[in-house]
């Protein structure tokens, strides 16, 4: 019995020792260290910050991929009905990691004057391509993919 006591007694002198003088064992991995991250594209998919180089100009004309998604998890990430800026899917809505969120865009040659707004991105291999929100995966699919004018407001 006094043996286990010492036993005991000698672990817990010795564990906050340990604790306070060694690293953690498992280091947080959801931590991302940006000091070592030197391909600019790796940084503006992961997070909605775009660096001032690559935000686009008024009125200024690109031409780019398109095309559709809906809110489904396959499509999206765990929270299909929420975008990258925080806000709730709605018509208007369109996802490009090229444009900065906010942005406000017209794509003429398939839908007119309507304006969309960039509140949300796209898996970071898509560094061209602009993606239009659809309420149902059909709609989504029936718009294909099209090369086509965009025009930044």
């Amino acid at each position: 019995m006094i043996r286990y006591a010492t036993i005991i007694g000698i672990i817990l002198t010795i564990n906050p020792i340990l604790s306070a003088n060694s690293e953690p064992l498992h280091p947080n991995i959801n931590e991302r260290s940006y000091e070592t991250a030197y391909n600019e594209s790796e940084l503006m998919a992961d997070s909605p910050i775009i660096t001032p180089k690559t935000q686009a100009r008024h009125n200024e004309i690109h031409y780019a991929h398109v095309t559709g998604y809906s809110s489904t998890v396959d499509q999206t990430d765990d929270t299909p009905f929420i975008t990258a800026s925080g806000a709730h899917v709605k018509d208007g809505i369109v996802a490009a990691n090229w444009l900065p969120l906010g942005t406000k865009i017209k794509i003429p040659e398939l839908f007119g004057d309507k304006v969309f707004v960039v509140e949300d991105r796209m898996n970071k291999r898509f560094s061209d391509r602009l993606d239009v929100w659809f309420p149902d995966r059909e709609s989504a699919q029936s718009l294909g993919k099209k090369y086509t004018k965009i025009i930044v407001l």
